[in-house]
């Protein structure tokens, strides 16, 4: 199975309707639809999760050393926070594409929802540190018209997420007008050989009248 299946087939699976997000038109043959969701990898809190457990076990042995007074253990609960913060953090962390737009819903306690239109993209790239290329995911940032930036961090098949939000924006962009870009490239092209052969004519009908 190719990554552009595996992506259709995750789209499939989650074709529900999003609660944080209401679809225009939703419910009609020309209503917004879905090209794409998922959130971060779970793996990307790991790191939180590892210092805490760190933490814990430094305190536990240090109060059995008695290098630290008993007191201590009550800030075990601090770093145990911390890792459940970034678990949440995560799993309420959604992204997605339709035919019209991306959003991202972010927020533990509360819902923080950021949208822009595909025809306000200009740019996206994608980006992999150092476990993230170990453990197998990226992140895609998107530059908006506005100069927002928008990220969608530490997904699975990130380069085919990149290559489909591509598509659906330059489709979005173009799907209005015959033909294809080749097509238009073209027809630019020999609309400016058609300059170039008026302009050299007219060189040397001015040339004889002088």
């Amino acid at each position: 199975m190719s990554p552009d299946d595996r992506l259709e087939s995750a789209t499939d699976a989650n074709d529900e309707t999003l609660e944080w997000l209401s679809l225009a038109g939703d419910g009609t043959d020309t209503g917004e639809t879905i090209r794409w969701r998922g959130g971060p990898r779970i793996q990307a809190a790991y790191p939180w999760v590892g210092l805490a457990a760190a933490g814990v076990f430094a305190a536990l042995a240090a109060v059995v050393l008695e290098l630290l007074p008993v007191v201590a253990l009550a800030g075990v609960p601090l770093p145990v926070l911390v890792a459940l913060w970034a678990l949440a953090s995560v799993t309420r962390t959604e992204y997605v594409v339709t035919d019209r737009r991306i959003a991202i819903r972010r927020g533990v306690l509360g819902v923080d929802v950021d949208t822009v239109g595909l025809e306000r993209v200009q740019n996206t790239a994608v980006s992999q540190h150092a476990i993230a290329r170990v453990v197998g995911y990226g992140t895609v940032t998107i530059e908006a018209a506005s100069g927002a930036t928008f990220a969608f961090r530490n997904v699975e098949e990130f380069d085919t997420v990149h290559d489909r939000l591509e598509d659906q924006r330059h489709g979005g962009r173009t799907a209005d007008l015959p033909g294809s870009i080749e097509e238009w490239e073209a027809i630019l092209a020999e609309v400016r050989g058609w300059r170039r052969a008026l302009e050299g004519s007219r060189s040397d009908v001015d040339g004889s009248l002088e």
